[in-house]
This record gives structure tokens, sequence and C-alpha cells, in this order.
């Protein structure tokens, strides 16, 4: 009798409420555990095994913190940034499209004349903050360089920041092609030689080394624009800039200018 009084079976385990407790506590302990070792991280999560007593209640707060900030993060970024981005991005095909299919500068900056869609001066504002922002911002301030506001221009374009290889590079040398066409050239060559010095690559590095040394030759700084010239064609052969920069090189050392030719054609 004593051993069927004490035998264990399924049923018995399964209605022992302490038998119950003690299983959902392993499952909690473990799920818990497991989220602290990746909270943690492998180092973290040993000391943590170490030292339990000391630090359980520091790691159920930074944990309980940690999610409580992700659940946040993703409830915020799945129901609000998305949607306004996908809107966003929606409005930014309308006036990029006027702007660069049709090259309605005017348009693609103020928008249409009957408001059927905003221009990139209103949408760089309504999305500022968010990535369709920056992109209003940037396609704003090129808009306006092609629209020969060149003051405005520059105002848009140093507010973009861009960590993009190529649109980060490009909008430096947009802010240098605009005050080139009001004639400060210093300032001019002071964004070129960003632009180029920015993210060496065989794209945009010749491009805006041919500039910056055009810049040199109106300032009749000769020295520094064949020293410009010679990076181009012996550091980025392949470019398009190669030949022209070599020749100009030449020019150069032979006594003969040549931005003189080029001076309406800086593009």
């Amino acid at each position: 009798m004593a051993e069927e009084k004490n035998k264990v079976t399924p049923e018995s385990v399964e209605n022992n409420p302490e038998n119950t407790v003690s299983k959902d506590h392993s499952e909690e302990r473990n799920i818990t555990e497991n989220t602290l070792e990746l909270i943690l991280g492998e180092k973290g999560y040993e000391y943590y095994l170490n030292n339990k007593k000391q630090v359980t209640l520091y790691a159920i707060i930074i944990g309980s913190l940690i999610l409580a900030a992700l659940a946040y993060k993703l409830i915020y970024v799945k129901m609000i940034v998305e949607p306004k981005e996908e809107e966003a991005i929606e409005k930014l095909w309308q006036a990029e499209s006027k702007a660069f299919d049709e090259n309605d500068w005017e348009t693609s900056i103020y928008g249409d004349s009957l408001g059927f869609f905003k221009g990139f001066k209103q949408l760089s504002e309504k999305y500022s903050g968010q990535k369709a922002g920056q992109i209003a911002q940037y396609n704003l301030g090129i808009s306006f360089l092609n629209n020969k506001e060149y003051e405005n221009a520059i105002l848009a374009l140093k507010k973009v920041s861009f960590d993009d290889e190529i649109l980060g590079t490009i909008t430096l040398g947009a802010i240098g092609d605009s005050y080139l066409q009001i004639g400060a050239v210093s300032d001019a060559l002071e964004y070129y030689t960003k632009a180029y010095n920015r993210r060496d690559n065989d794209l945009t590095s010749p491009i805006y080394l041919m500039k910056a040394a055009l810049c040199h030759e109106i300032e009749e700084n000769y020295d520094d624009a064949i020293k410009l010239y010679e990076m181009i064609y012996k550091n980025y052969p392949n470019s398009k800039n190669a030949i022209t920069a070599e020749k100009y090189a030449e020019s150069l050392k032979l006594g003969s200018p040549v931005y003189k030719f080029d001076k309406e054609n800086i593009d």
C-alpha cells in the first residue's frame, strides 16, 4: 500500500501543484536566461551566471527596458514610419518625373499650379527627419541648381547629409558647381576638394579633380592645377577625363592656360 501510495504516475506529476509550478518556473527561467544571453552577450552572460545574485535585478531591469524599447521601435517603424515612407516615395516620384523626365525644374521645386502634387520644397519640409525628406532635400538643391537659383541651391544642399559614397560626394560637388556659377571660385574649389577627397573612387574622384584643377587655373595657380591634372591621368587612367587632363597639363607646362577655352563649358 505504501508503495502504491507513493507511486509516481504521469497523472500524479501533472496534478501536483508543486510540480506544475516548478515546470512553469523552469520554462520561464529558460526563456528569461536565453533572453539575457542575447542581450548581455557571451561574456556578459557568463559574468551573470557567476554573480547571479548580484546582477539578477539589474539584468531584469535592463532586459525589460531593452525589450520595451524594441517593442516600441517595432511598432513605431511598422505602423508609422514605413507607411509614411511609402507615401513620401509616391509623392517624390511625381516631382522627380517633372524634374528629370521633363526638365520642368520650376514645377519640380514648387509643385504644379493646380495643386495636384507638391514640389520638392514642400516635400522636404513635410518629410523632414525621414530618408524621403533627405532625398527630397537633395533633389530640391539639384533642381535649384538647374533652375539657375544658385544661392538657393547652396542653402538646400548644405542641409543634405548622405553617407552614401556617390550621392554624398555629388552633393558636395553640386555645392561647388553652385558657387562657381556665382563667381565664388575659392568656395567652389573648397567643395570640389572635399568631393574628390571624400571617398576615393574611379567615378567621382576624377570629375571633381578636373573641376578643382580648372578652379586653380582661374586663380592662376598653374602649378597646383598641373598637379591635379597629373593625378587624374596617372591615378585614373581609364577615366574619360584622363586624356583631357593630360592634354591640359602639357598645355600648362608650355605656358598656355586652357581655362579660357573652357570657361563656358564647366559642367
